[in-house]
C-alpha cells in the first residue's frame, strides 16, 4: 500500500467540492420538490438526475482529469443506477423510521459518496493498460 500524497490529498478535496456542488443541487431538488407534495422516491429520482451532469463533468475533467477514457461513461452508468437505488431505498427507509427528510437525504447521500471516490478513481475513470 502506498503512502497518501498531496496530490492525493487535493484529488480528495477537489472530489469533495465537486460533490458539495452536486449534492446542493441534489438535494435542495429533493428538499424543494418533496415540500410540495411530491412522494420521496419521485423528487430524489428528480433531484439525482438533475446533478447527474455536474457530477459527471466535474468529476472527469476537475477531479480526475480523465479525457476520454473508453467505457467510462457506461461504467459511471452502471455505477449511477446502483447509487440511485442505493440512494432512493435509503430515503424511503428513513422516513419510513420518522427521520426529518433533510436528514434521510443527507444520510443517504453520505453513505454514496463515501464509496464513490474509490469506484471512480478505481474503476470508471481509470486509464487502462495501453490507453494514453
Amino acid at each position: 500500500m502506498r503512502a497518501i500524497s498531496r496530490a492525493d490529498v487535493r484529488q480528495f478535496a477537489t472530489f469533495l467540492a465537486v460533490g458539495v456542488a452536486s449534492a446542493v443541487v441534489d438535494g435542495g431538488t429533493f428538499l424543494a420538490l418533496h415540500h410540495f407534495g411530491l412522494v420521496a422516491w419521485l423528487a430524489n429520482t428528480i433531484g439525482y438526475a438533475l446533478s447527474v451532469g455536474l457530477n459527471y463533468q466535474g468529476n472527469r475533467r476537475i477531479v480526475f482529469k480523465a479525457g476520454a477514457i473508453p467505457g467510462a461513461l457506461l461504467r459511471y452508468g452502471l455505477l449511477l443506477g446502483f447509487n440511485w437505488l442505493v440512494s432512493t431505498g435509503l430515503v424511503q427507509l428513513g422516513l419510513q423510521a420518522g427521520l426529518a427528510p433533510w436528514l434521510a437525504k443527507g444520510l443517504s447521500m453520505a453513505v454514496v459518496a463515501s464509496v464513490n471516490f474509490v469506484a471512480l478513481r478505481q474503476w470508471v475513470f481509470k486509464r487502462r493498460t495501453g490507453q494514453a
